[in-house]
Order: structure tokens, then sequence, then C-alpha cells
């Protein structure tokens, strides 16, 4: 039976490449609302984990993933599962924007417009509440039939995650969203997440650690595959149980 207050229950998680491991045995939790970030150094297993909660290695030749992964009480990797409807329910975004070549209209309309037809007035209000919610709206409002892949980076990486809104997902999953943007438009983006925390189950990988220290609420630090420590961000950074915690946030490695 799932724990209620968890939105997604993920227990003895361990994923294999072939035979090789990359995933030992991890078990974290993640709440309805909120930011969860998971830091560590490269190749620690992140972005692996990350992908596993919507199942996107499904998509790998070789790869096996054990444990569970209970959403909303249910397994994700159970065979009768719509893959199509889970990472509606689960999105992603990603390190690069990836805005289609298309307007920005059409670039947010996309996933509406795989379900149920839609009015066309109906369309607009959700694509415009969309853009609202990402945090974009006022910048591209009169941009709409341009071509998405006009914006500037941070632009589309928030009309990436507009497409994403869209589809009324419970989960946001965000693979490094602002490593390849500018200082400033990465404030941006995380100005974007701070208002959708209220609202959504967040889940980043990032490699910056004063961007987990600002945007989350729990952070989850990952080594070589295995879940080293979790817990209140603030306790993280500043008071962490493990030497290899502390040796991670206070740069000796990494």
């Amino acid at each position: 039976m799932a724990d209620e207050k968890y939105l997604l229950t993920t227990e003895h998680v361990k994923l294999f490449y072939g035979e090789k491991e990359a995933l030992h045995d991890i078990s974290l939790h993640f709440p309805k609302t909120g930011i969860t970030a998971l830091i560590g150094p490269s190749g620690s297993g992140k972005s692996t984990y990350l992908r596993a909660i919507n199942r996107m290695h499904d998509l790998t030749p070789g790869v096996r993933v054990e444990g569970k992964f209970l959403f909303h009480g249910q397994d994700i990797y159970a065979d009768n599962v719509d893959l199509v409807d889970l990472r509606k329910r689960i999105g992603m975004v990603f390190q690069q924007p990836t805005p289609f070549p298309f307007s920005v209209y059409e670039n947010v309309a996309f996933g509406l417009k795989l379900g149920k037809k839609m009015p066309k007035h109906e369309l607009d209000e959700e694509v415009e509440k969309a853009l609202t919610q990402a945090g974009v709206w006022n910048e591209v409002k009169d941009r709409l039939g341009s071509n998405a892949l006009g914006l500037s980076g941070g632009q589309q990486q928030r009309v990436s995650v507009a497409r994403v809104l869209a589809t009324k997902p419970d989960i946001l999953l965000l693979d490094e969203p602002t490593s390849a943007l500018d200082p400033i438009s990465s404030r941006v983006v995380e100005d974007s997440l701070l208002d959708l925390r209220d609202h959504y189950c967040l889940i980043i990988v990032t490699h910056n650690m004063q961007q987990a220290a600002r945007i989350s609420q729990t952070t989850a630090f990952l080594n070589e595959g295995r879940l080293v420590e979790v817990g209140n961000t603030r306790d993280i950074f500043l008071d962490p149980k493990e030497k290899e915690t502390q040796d991670y946030v206070s740069g000796r490695f990494g």
C-alpha cells in the first residue's frame, strides 16, 4: 500500500546496463508538491535515476530496471501501463531547450491536440495558461505565430516547460534545465520553477549547488550510483550527516 503522503514512491531501485549495475538500491519518495534536487558529481546516476521515473530507458536496448516505482499507488513498470499517458502525467524537460521547429502556439498546443478534440477558444485558453504558468506569456504573447526557434535560449526553455504543463502533468522531471543557459536566463527559469513548486511535484537534476540551495526544499546526494543522503536542503548543505556529503558540498571532490 502506497503512503498517501507521497505522490511517487521509489523503493530499492537498481538499474543495469547489460551486466553493469549503474544504480544501487535507491529508495526515494516525493510529495505531491515541492522541488526535490538531485545533486552529485558527473556519472553519479542522477539523470539515469530521473529517466527511470517515466520509463525513458525503455528506449535503450540492454537496460534492465528493478525495484518499485509507485505513482498514485500504481506500479509504473506494470505491463498494462500506457506509456503515452504516463509521460503526459510525468513530463520531462531536458538540458537543451527542445522547442519543435514551428510556432510558439503550436509547440504548446501539440500535446493538447493529441488528446480529445478541443474547440479553438479552449485551446487558446490552455495555451495561454501554460505559457503564463511557465513565466513566459508576457514575452511571447505577441509572437505566438512566430517560430519558437527564434526565441532566446531562456524563452525556448520556458516554452518547453509550458509544452509539458499544457498536458496537466502531476510531476515535472527537469534534467539540468538551465545548464545550457546564461546566468540571467537561468535565474528567470528558476523563478518560473519557484512559482510552480506549490502546484506540482518537481524533481530537478542539477550540477549547480547554488541552484539546488536556492530553489529546492529537499535535496538528495548521489555518488557512484548510490544514494548517500537525502534530507531538508538546508540540512544537506549546512549540516550533512555523512562525511561524503560534507566533502561534496564543500567542494572537496566532484
